[in-house]
Formats: structure tokens, sequence, C-alpha cells
């Protein structure tokens, strides 16, 4: 199982076309784009129902959602994110404590520099290196559908 209890995943559009032995309910269809939270995976995918208090899971094909993969900003900048400094150096976020940030050295993450302010590491040109997103995989069915296209008239340029 690729997921794991408190991953986020992102329930994908039109997710019901992907066939599926699990069981589909027309509520279910309403959770499209929406961020869930995964309660459990013991054999099944189980999310809560939302983001409310409702108790209500929901029991999903692992083909129809994916990890959730958030923009890391300064505001959210959290243990083990990334910054690179102007010369291309990553240093991994030890910790985050208010508006100092504690980095690791570029050649040994299990040592802390100087804690820095999060708008001193800005302006001396560090940057959040953000998640490699997974590569994406559609047939010219799924685009012809998404453009609203006969398929014959999809051409693919490189």
């Amino acid at each position: 199982m690729k997921f794991k209890a408190d991953d986020k995943v992102k329930v994908k559009e039109s997710f019901w076309k992907i066939e599926s032995d699990v069981y589909l309910n027309d509520n279910m269809k309403k959770l499209a784009g929406r961020t869930l939270e995964v309660v459990y995976t013991n054999g099944n995918l189980r999310t809560k129902q939302d983001d409310s208090n409702d108790d209500t899971v929901w029991t999903w094909d692992e083909n129809w959602v994916e990890l959730y993969r958030p923009t890391i900003t300064w505001e959210t900048l959290k243990w083990k994110d990334v910054v690179v400094n102007g010369n291309g150096h990553e240093r991994m976020v030890l910790g985050v404590l208010n508006d100092l940030v504690f980095v690791s050295y570029t050649d040994d993450v299990e040592k802390t520099c100087n804690p820095n302010h999060k708008q001193e590491l800005k302006n001396t040109g560090y940057t959040i290196k953000q998640p490699t997103p997974e590569k994406l995989e559609l047939t010219l069915d799924q685009i012809a559908e998404k453009y609203g296209v006969d398929v014959t008239n999809i051409k693919i340029k490189k």
C-alpha cells in the first residue's frame, strides 16, 4: 500500500471513470478535487469523509487518489524541508521556532548552523526547494475528454 495513516490525498477529478472493484456512491463524486486525510490502510485505503468532524470514513481505490503535495512557503516551512542558497547549496531544515529557522550545514545534515530569521534567509537569496511532482500519465482519450475534442484531432508536440 503506497499511502499511510495521516497522509493527505487529493481525490482525482473524474476518478469514477477509473475501473475498480471498490464500491462507489454519488456522495463520493462530490469529493472530486478535495483533499482528504488518510485514516488507516487495513487492506483498503480509507479516509475521513471530509474536513468536518464527521467520523464517517470512505473506502477508496488507490488509483482514485494521489498524494497531496502542497507548495511549501516560508509560513509552512517545517522539519526536513530543504532551503537552497544563491549558489545552489541545499540545507535541510532541522527545526522552525516562530520566525527562526534552524538549518543544517550543506555537507552534514546532522549538524546545525546558526539559526536564521526567515526574512534574513529570503534577503540573502535562499529559496525553498519544492517536492518533485510525480509524472502524470494520461491517455489520448483522457486528454480529449478534458478538452472536449475528438481524439483524432489531437496532435502531441514535444
